[in-house]
């Protein structure tokens, strides 16, 4: 993704009740938790596989992971850089580094943003 591009849409998410900065870091923080117990299984399933369908699971995967990284890297005003491509056993950790990073500014645009980042990504696997 370059700077101004805009994300694709993903999943609309039931925005509820307006949620405070704490509660969204909370459930970022959780969803998060949620995704890379799950990559921990499947990531490395899906690279044993490398079917096609599997190869384009782990390019959305990597899609997101980059989303996320130029999420946090605007957030901060640093430039944007590439995700490096890390075996499929490292994709959790990964994941919880780079949404870390992009919920670190506890501000609730970009924590809303790394939201549907997640959901999106949530829904690919």
């Amino acid at each position: 993704m370059t700077v101004g591009d805009e994300p694709t849409p993903g999943p609309q998410l039931d925005p509820g009740p307006p949620l405070t900065v704490p509660e969204l870091d909370r459930e970022l923080d959780r969803e998060l938790t949620r995704i890379a117990d799950r990559l921990r299984v499947i990531g490395p399933r899906l690279a044993a596989r490398a079917t096609p369908e599997s190869l384009a699971a782990l390019a959305r995967l990597r899609a997101a992971l980059q989303r996320l990284a130029d999420l946090a890297a605007a957030a901060d005003g640093r430039p944007l850089r590439t995700v490096p491509i890390l075996d499929a056993h490292a994709l959790a950790d990964q994941l919880l580094v780079l949404g870390h990073d992009a919920g670190a500014p506890h501000d609730v645009a970009v924590l809303r943003a790394a939201r549907h980042i997640i959901a999106d990504l949530r829904a690919t696997l």
